[in-house]
């Protein structure tokens, strides 16, 4: 009795065997047999299920979004308070960060490997998910959650440069101190939401007031500013040309 298969698990299957591959060498530099070859099939089964390597970028775009918010919504299922809720997104973000600096490899190869109503329609859906996932679970604007959505983006590629997990942590600990009081309290409490974000842009968002000789002060720091921008940008340059060396 023949085997039976369900198309949609092993498609599923493929595209997970596939990520790898395509997050390590880049979308440019794989074909569609080197692919075959990584994952353990023949070239006809891959063609079969995915007619081209777009293709294949395009559904692993959408199987990512769709896996990870998933495995987000499985986890967050039985949290009932807002508040375990937001410490359990703190820790389950920092958790997939390099999942994130992936994901974000793969959607600057789908931008310059797509057309753009094809980037389009793969990127409303990942940031439709995330967005109607954090809204609903953590009570708030739909805007405010496509604003962390966006800041996540920027994060993943901001962490790129770094070659450990502890400067995309440390972001994310920044995050939950901005966001914790604004997310936790404000459900509960708002004026003492209030107290709390101001007490926290006093402290960490803003700079403290200059109380003697402010202008002159104001001049100093500024010079000094330019200064060491200059510095930090003649090094890199020399550093530049001594590797061309």
């Amino acid at each position: 009795m023949p085997k039976i298969v369900d198309h949609n698990n092993y498609r599923q299957e493929l595209l997970e065997k596939s990520l790898n591959l395509f997050t390590r060498k880049g979308y440019s530099n794989v074909n569609m047999k080197e692919i075959a070859n990584e994952i353990g099939v023949s070239t006809g089964t891959l063609y079969h299920y995915f007619p081209s390597k777009v293709n294949i970028l395009a559904e692993m775009m959408a199987w990512i979004a769709d896996k990870n918010i998933s495995d987000y919504y499985r986890r967050s299922k039985s949290v009932e308070s807002i508040r375990d809720r937001f410490d359990m997104v703190t820790g389950w973000i920092k958790e997939n960060g390099e999942f994130y600096e992936k994901t974000l490899l793969l959607a600057f190869d789908f931008f310059r490997n797509s057309n753009i109503q094809q980037y389009k329609e793969v990127y409303t859906l990942f940031s439709d998910l995330y967005a109607d996932a954090w809204s609903e679970r953590m009570n708030i604007s739909r805007q405010f959650a496509r604003f962390i959505f966006i800041f996540l983006i920027g994060l993943s590629f901001h962490s790129l440069a770094f070659d450990e997990r502890s400067e995309f942590n440390n972001q994310v600990d920044f995050l939950d101190e901005l966001f914790s009081p604004i997310i936790v309290n404000g459900s509960e409490n708002l004026e003492k939401a209030a107290k709390k974000i101001k007490a926290f842009a006093c402290t960490e968002l803003l700079k403290k007031p200059v109380s003697t000789g402010t202008t002159a002060v104001k001049k100093d720091k500024k010079n000094m500013a330019k200064k060491a921008m200059s510095a930090r940008k003649s090094s890199y340059v020399k550093k530049q040309r001594n590797n061309k060396r």
